[in-house]
């Protein structure tokens, strides 16, 4: 048998020995020399034949559907090996009708010295008559074609879903993107022994409805009596699910102890009885266009912001959307444009609901844009600045029309603008305007209700500068500032003594922030303005073994600066009147678990005093 390196042509190229590949003939014993030496190939040489049993016995796919491929398979390599035995004829034929047959014996012998004559099929004598020149391919190119070849049909396989583990279950199952994390908190609460013993408990006055003054004994915080191990545990699991290249959909459901909405963690120790589950997350979004996105339902801040403004577990309930330029400003500027209507407080539908007249109280709404700049610096530095403008529609309380409680009156005309959540440093007033029976004697029942003194439009600035120090650590610092552009000092008394501040008052006076005589007021101590400063080093969120991170701030935040509702309920026990400062490490331990330990340390900005220091230590788990 003749056999040459440069004969490959001679089958098709390369396409054709791709094709003797998959129909499993040994490249260089293809239709041999002579009929003698033809070996007929085994049943199992057709790697796709083979592939489709494996992919049977393994259970990827059905019996039957291997038995129709396998089938299919077996036609087109009998069709395959028809057209190719015609080709490899009819290019014979041609050579050998293109050059006269010659006996090699007469074919005149070079002699030493003469070259060799020149023959006109590319350097090889004419191979006898009948005989059919087959190519022959090195082992190290049929393993590289082979290689090329299994990558191909993989690749097939994976991408009609036929030949992937994975893909076995419905399509639709992949569009699933499950996630889950669980923390458990050890926590202890330390107190000043200079704490004021008399500072009320403003947010569970509150949450308690009308409280009488005259009748009843007002909430206290605890100041000084120091809290040990108090274990906590906080599960969170929920899934996006794509609905379509355009539309996602997300739902989380998160423990907690109550509706608080600044926490999904929930208290261990009392009594081992079952804790409580909440709809955490619920929305779609839709991506309009590449640069549109439109978000509904209940779902993650979507602004740039710190814990001075939203507490990071804060999840919002509305509308929001997201504009960005399709291109980098100056090729290193990602600008985006953000806004959204998140309703806060509704009202009930029946107020008052004794009456039969009814009435509508002002919808509490928050309506925020956000105007953010990222821009991608030399060296990996990253600068991420944006603005924000919250404004809090109709949270401030207003005072209420003589309120006859005395002759069976339930509610008052503007009971609806009590808060719907507090925790402690905004102003608060009385807003009931309770008008006393003329005909009674002795003590009459006072039950008050608080509003909040002031209202809040919110303007936040934040910057974070992102420095790569190696390949997966950093360093970043933030810093955020916070006014209330809509704060007045001098509006506090506009309602006069009865609707004076009960809180955020300094020493000497009267004790009366509102006294009708001007120099005997007790000085309205409250402020409107906050900032905050983090540092940090390490992996920006470790996640395994050996990965750290260390972490340190200093945060002051005066009383009306912000909605207390809504800032960090750890620092300083939550709510805003706070200044100090936080110290913090995070470590990997395994794949997806984590420990951390933080020690926040706060004192009050203005007023009574109280200080507060928090130690937390974390084990997080993610999966």
């Amino acid at each position: 048998m003749n056999r040459t390196t440069t004969g490959m042509a001679g089958m098709g190229g390369r396409a054709a020995l791709r094709l003797a590949l998959m129909l499993g003939a040994p490249a260089g014993l293809a239709f041999g020399a002579t009929a003698a030496h033809a070996e007929e190939p085994a049943p199992s040489t057709n790697a796709m034949v083979n592939l489709v049993r494996l992919l049977v016995a393994q259970g990827t796919i059905a019996k039957d559907k291997g038995d129709e491929l396998i089938a299919e398979a077996t036609r087109e390599a009998e069709k395959a090996r028809a057209e190719e035995r015609a080709a490899i004829v009819a290019a014979a034929t041609a050579a050998a009708n293109a050059a006269p047959v010659r006996n090699a014996a007469a074919q005149p012998t070079p002699q030493y010295g003469q070259a060799a004559p020149a023959l006109a099929d590319g350097g090889l004598p004419p191979p006898p008559p009948g005989t059919i020149r087959v190519p022959y391919v090195p082992e190290v190119v049929r393993e590289q074609i082979r290689d090329e070849l299994r990558e191909d049909v993989i690749k097939q396989a994976k991408a009609e879903g036929w030949a992937s583990p994975q893909k076995a279950a419905p399509e639709w199952t992949q569009r699933f993107h499950p996630y889950a994390d669980l923390r458990i908190r050890s926590q202890s609460n330390f107190f000043s022994k200079y704490n004021a013993t008399d500072i009320p408990n403003f947010q569970g006055i509150v949450a308690g409805g009308a409280l009488d003054l005259i009748n009843s004994q007002i909430p206290l915080l605890n100041t000084t009596r120091d809290k040990y191990n108090i274990m906590k545990v906080r599960a969170r699991f929920g899934t996006i699910y794509d609905v379509n290249d355009r539309i996602k959909v997300g739902i989380e459901i998160a423990s907690g102890n109550d509706q608080n909405p600044l926490t999904t963690n929930a208290n261990l120790g009392n009594g081992f009885f079952k804790r409580n589950l909440y709809l955490n997350k619920a929305y779609v979004q839709g991506r309009i266009t590449d640069w549109w996105t439109l978000t509904g339902g209940r779902f993650d801040n979507p602004f740039l912001a710190t814990d001075a403004m939203f507490d990071p577990d804060l999840e919002f309930d509305g509308v929001a959307g997201e504009v960005r330029l399709p291109r980098p400003l100056f090729g290193i500027g990602d600008v985006a444009l953000r806004g959204g209507a998140f309703p806060l407080d509704l009202g009930g539908q029946n107020f008052p609901e004794t009456a039969t007249t009814k009435s509508t109280g002002a919808q509490k709404w928050l309506f925020s844009a956000q105007l953010e700049g990222d821009w991608h610096l030399p060296h990996g530095v990253l600068v991420r600045a944006a603005g924000a403008y919250h404004w809090f529609a109709n949270v401030q309380g207003r005072p209420s029309a003589a309120c006859a409680l005395y002759a069976g009156v339930t509610q008052c005309s503007t009971d609806w603008s009590t808060p719907f959540f507090v925790q402690k440093g905004n102003s608060l007033s009385f807003i009931r305007r309770i008008a006393l029976n003329p005909s009674a004697t002795g003590t009459q029942a006072q039950p008050q209700l608080l509003g909040l003194t002031q209202p809040f439009r919110v303007l936040d600035a934040v910057v974070q500068v992102h420095v790569p120090i190696s390949q997966h650590t950093e360093f970043a610092l933030t810093g955020d500032y916070l006014l209330n552009t809509a704060f007045r000092k001098g509006d506090a008394c506009r309602y006069g003594l009865a609707g004076e501040p009960v809180n955020n008052g300094g020493s000497g006076g009267s004790g009366n922030i509102c006294d009708a005589t001007i120099g005997s007021r007790t000085p309205y101590v409250a402020g409107n303005e906050g900032f905050q400063v983090i540092a940090a080093l390490g992996y920006p969120k470790p996640y395994r073994w050996g990965e750290w991170k260390v972490f340190g701030g200093y945060k002051y935040l005066e009383s009306d600066a912000t909605l207390d509702a809504f800032v960090d309920d750890d620092f300083h026990l939550g709510g805003t009147n706070a200044k100090g400062f936080t110290l913090g490490a995070e470590f990997g331990l395994w794949p997806g678990v984590t420990w951390r330990a933080r020690w926040l340390s706060a004192n009050q900005v203005t007023g009574e005093p109280f200080a507060a220091d928090v130690a937390q230590f974390d084990l997080n788990v993610a999966f």
